[in-house]
């Protein structure tokens, strides 16, 4: 039996990561964030593991237990964040590609929306989705990349789906 999944669609990446670039309030974000945010948007029911909770973030705590778990088992999520990293690099090149995304800025391992235009059918399905109005969507993509990323209390460790461990810490 065929199953859809969109972490396996290379479009649908396409989509999530311009309605991130569209309704963020930052400038740019760190790709390594990013990666990290596009996780959580296919499955968003893992943010109630961030073990311990981002002091920034526990006003969102009800909000996180109240996501409804699906159906399917997530036996390996460290491997589907791994998985999911040549789509997003799939995406990305698409969008700079199609002069979406800011070519310069991408070199520093950034992300920032060009002021190309998008068509109007796309931009209409940016602007009322659903996704973009839930809270943690928006706690996603406006707190995440003011977090620390890296080191012992950072975002990698308290996901516990990226190796933390050799990270250089700034002092």
């Amino acid at each position: 039996m065929l199953m859809y999944h969109p972490a396996q669609d290379a479009n649908h990446c396409v989509f999530r990561t311009l309605l991130i670039l569209e309704h963020m309030v930052h400038e740019t974000m760190d790709v390594a964030v990013y990666r990290l945010i596009d996780f959580y948007i296919l499955f968003p029911h893992l943010l109630k593991f961030l073990e311990p909770l981002p002091t920034q973030l526990r006003p969102y705590k009800q909000i996180l237990q109240n996501i409804p778990e699906p159906f399917e088992n997530l036996a390996n999520t460290k491997r589907i964040l791994f998985e999911l990293e040549p789509l997003q690099t799939v995406a990305l090149h698409n969008l700079l590609a199609t002069d979406l995304i800011e070519l310069d800025i991408f070199k520093s391992q950034r992300l920032k929306r060009t002021s190309e235009n998008l068509p109007d059918e796309l931009k209409n399905a940016l602007q009322t989705s659903h996704l973009a109005n839930t809270e943690w969507f928006r706690m996603l993509i406006n707190e995440f990349p003011t977090l620390n990323f890296i080191g012992k209390s950072g975002l990698k460790k308290r996901t516990g789906l990226m190796e933390f461990r050799y990270d250089v810490e700034p002092k």
